[in-house]
C-alpha cells in the first residue's frame, strides 16, 4: 500500500489548508493577477480580431478589383489596339494609329465609368509608351516595365504603392498587368490607378462592432485614413516609434495617434503594402488595475515569505513532473511520437507517466499503419482520377472529359458572349496507313498529332482525342479567323513531324473542320455535329485542308 504523503490528493489538502490560514490576503492578490492578465489578453483578443477581420476584407476587396483589371487586359478591344498599333509600327499610317489610340482611350473611359473603384486606366504599346489613357493629363504611371518576371506576368504588380495621391485627393495605388496578343506574346501591358479611400467605407463598417479605432498606414508610416474622425492624412506618425511594435503578436501600451494612452496592435497586409495600426483606451483599463493595486500592496510584503515558500515546495512536488509531461504531449501533439518519460515516481503522477509511455507506444505503431495506407490509398486515387479523363494512347483529354468541357464553355458564352472555336481533325487514310504499316506504326502516328496538337494550342485552350484517328481542340475566346491560322499551322506541323520520322518517314495529311460558337448552340451535340459537317466538306474538297462552316 502506497504512503498516504506519497498521492497528490494529501499534498493538495495540505496547501488548501495554508491558504486558508490566508484567505484575504493570497486569494486577493491571485484575483488581482488573474483580472490584470484577463483584461489585456481581452483587449489584446479584441484587437487582433479587428485587425484579422480588416485584413479579410481588405484581401477580398484588393481581389474583387484586380480581378477587374486583369480581365480588362484580356478584352478584345485592349489586345485588338495594341496588335493593330504593333502591325503599324512597320508600315506607319499616323491616321490609322490616331484613330486606333481615339477608340482605345474612348474604351478605357467608358470602363473607367462603369468601376467606381477606378480612378485612371491607361494603355501602354510594346515599346512600353502609354498611347491611350481615361484620362485627360499625364498618366500616373509614365511608363510600363522593362521587364516582366513569371510572377508579375500572371499576377501583375503594383506599379505605386498606396499613397496619399494630391491629384485625387483620396488615398490611391496603381497596378499595371501585362496585355497578350492572341498567340500569347506579351504586346503591351494596362495600368489602373485604384480608389484605396473607398476602403475607408468598409472600415466604417466595421468599427461599429468595435470600441477600437483602425488607422492605415502605407509603407512610410504616413496615414492614408483612419475610423477616427481626429485623424486624416496630415497626421504625422514617427516611424521609430512604430518600430516598437509587434506585428500581431502581443499589445502594447504608448502615447496613440486617437487616445493619449493607447493599447496598439500593429498587422502588415500580405498582399498589400500598408499597415494596420489598431488602437483601444488605456484610461478605463488604467484605472481600475490601479484600484486593485493599491488595495492589496500592503498585505503583499507580509505574505511573500509565505507564498514564497510554499510555491517552492509545491512547484517541485507537483508543477514540475507535471510541465515535463505536459510538454511532452504538446511535443505528441506536434507529431513527434518518439518521446519516452523515464517513471521515478510512485505516486499518480508516476502511474500518469506509465500509462503516458504506452500511450506513445500504441500511436507510433498506429501512425505507421495509417500512413501506409493513406498513401497506398492516394496513389490508387490519383491513377483513378487521371484514368477517368485522360485517353491512355495520347494522354489527351477522352471523349466524356471533351464534353464536360463544351458544357462549361458553351454556359460560358452565354453569360459573357465571348465566341469560342470548336477544331475536328481527322487523319486522312489513316486505316490504309494502319493495314499497310502496322497497329505500333499507327499508334506513333496518333501520339505525334497529339503531341503537336498540345504544343499548337495555348494553355487555355484544350485538346481530345474523340475517338479512333479523330482528334478535337476547344480554343478558348477565339474566333474563326485565329482558329483557321492555328489549325493551319497543326496541319503542317503535323506533316513535318511524321515525315521526320527516323525507322519510317511516312506522308501524312489531316483534314480539319472548324465551327465557331453560335447563340442557338444549346448542348455539345450542336457544337460538335457542325464541327463534323465542316470536316465532312474539307475531305469531299479533296482532304489535307482546312474548312471553317462559319467563316465570313
Amino acid at each position: 500500500m502506497r504512503p498516504v504523503l506519497y498521492s497528490i490528493k494529501s499534498k493538495i489538502v495540505i496547501f488548501a489548508m495554508i491558504a486558508t490560514l490566508l484567505p484575504t490576503a493570497g486569494l486577493g492578490l491571485l484575483s488581482f493577477k488573474q483580472n490584470e492578465a484577463l483584461i489585456i489578453d481581452s483587449v489584446t483578443r479584441e484587437l487582433r480580431v479587428l485587425a484579422d477581420n480588416i485584413n479579410r476584407q481588405l484581401d477580398l476587396w484588393l481581389t474583387e478589383h484586380t480581378q477587374a483589371i486583369r480581365a480588362l487586359s484580356t478584352s478584345n478591344p485592349v489586345i485588338e489596339g495594341l496588335s493593330t498599333l504593333k502591325k503599324q509600327a512597320d508600315n506607319p499610317n499616323q491616321g490609322m494609329a490616331r484613330q486606333t489610340q481615339t477608340m482605345m482611350s474612348g474604351y478605357l473611359i467608358s470602363v473607367k465609368d462603369k468601376l467606381d473603384e477606378v480612378l485612371e486606366l491607361t494603355v501602354f504599346d510594346h515599346t512600353r509608351k502609354p498611347i491611350a489613357s481615361s484620362a485627360a493629363h499625364t498618366p500616373e504611371v509614365p511608363e510600363s516595365p522593362e521587364r516582366w518576371t513569371h510572377t508579375s506576368l500572371t499576377k501583375g504588380i503594383i506599379a505605386i504603392p498606396p499613397r496619399w495621391n494630391e491629384r485625387y485627393d483620396t488615398a490611391t495605388f496603381t497596378v499595371i498587368y501585362p496585355v497578350f496578343s492572341y498567340d500569347s506574346q506579351v504586346i503591351g501591358s494596362i495600368a489602373a490607378t485604384l480608389n484605396l479611400g473607398r476602403f475607408q467605407r468598409t472600415l466604417l463598417e466595421i468599427k461599429k462592432f468595435s470600441s477600437g479605432e483602425i488607422t492605415l498606414l502605407d509603407q512610410n508610416s504616413k496615414v492614408l485614413f483612419s475610423s477616427a474622425a481626429s485623424v486624416d492624412h496630415l497626421t504625422s506618425v514617427d516611424p521609430r516609434h512604430l518600430e516598437t511594435l509587434p506585428i500581431l503578436e502581443e499589445s502594447v501600451t504608448h502615447d496613440g495617434l486617437v487616445y493619449q494612452k493607447a493599447i496598439t496592435l500593429l498587422h502588415s497586409s500580405e498582399n498589400l503594402p500598408v499597415a494596420f495600426l489598431v488602437e483601444q483606451d488605456q484610461s478605463t483599463i488604467q484605472v481600475s488595475w490601479e484600484k486593485l493595486r493599491n488595495r492589496f500592496l500592503e498585505f503583499v510584503g507580509i505574505l511573500i515569505v509565505i507564498v514564497t515558500s510554499v510555491a517552492l515546495y509545491m512547484g517541485h512536488s507537483i508543477v514540475t513532473p507535471l510541465n515535463r509531461l505536459i510538454s511532452a504531449v504538446k511535443e505528441v501533439v506536434e507529431g513527434n511520437l518518439d518521446i519516452y518519460l523515464p517513471v521515478k515516481r510512485r505516486d499518480e503522477v508516476g502511474q500518469l507517466t506509465a500509462i503516458f509511455n504506452q500511450m506513445t507506444d500504441a500511436l507510433r505503431n498506429k501512425r505507421a499503419e495509417i500512413t501506409a495506407a493513406n498513401q497506398a490509398m492516394q496513389q490508387q486515387n490519383q491513377l483513378l482520377q487521371k484514368l477517368s479523363i485522360t485517353d491512355g494512347l495520347t494522354g489527351l483529354y477522352n471523349r466524356a472529359k471533351l464534353n464536360t468541357i463544351l458544357v462549361e464553355q458553351l454556359a460560358r458564352f452565354k453569360r459573357n458572349d465571348r465566341a469560342f472555336c470548336l477544331l475536328m481533325i481527322d487523319v486522312d487514310y489513316f486505316k490504309n496507313i494502319n493495314d499497310q504499316l502496322g497497329h505500333i506504326m499507327g499508334d506513333k502516328i496518333l501520339v505525334t498529332v497529339a503531341s503537336v496538337l498540345q504544343k499548337s494550342i495555348r494553355t487555355v485552350d484544350y485538346a481530345a482525342r474523340y475517338g479512333g484517328d479523330e482528334f478535337m481542340a476547344i480554343l478558348i475566346e477565339t474566333h474563326s479567323s485565329a482558329a483557321i491560322r492555328t489549325a493551319e499551322r497543326i496541319r503542317s506541323e503535323v506533316s513535318a513531324a511524321c515525315r521526320a520520322f527516323e525507322e519510317h518517314p511516312v506522308e501524312i495529311t489531316l483534314s480539319i473542320g472548324i465551327a465557331q460558337s453560335h447563340p442557338d448552340d444549346t448542348t455539345p451535340g450542336d457544337l460538335i455535329a457542325r464541327a463534323d459537317v465542316a470536316l465532312y466538306e474539307a475531305k469531299r474538297l479533296g482532304r489535307n485542308r482546312v474548312h471553317c462552316i462559319d467563316a465570313t
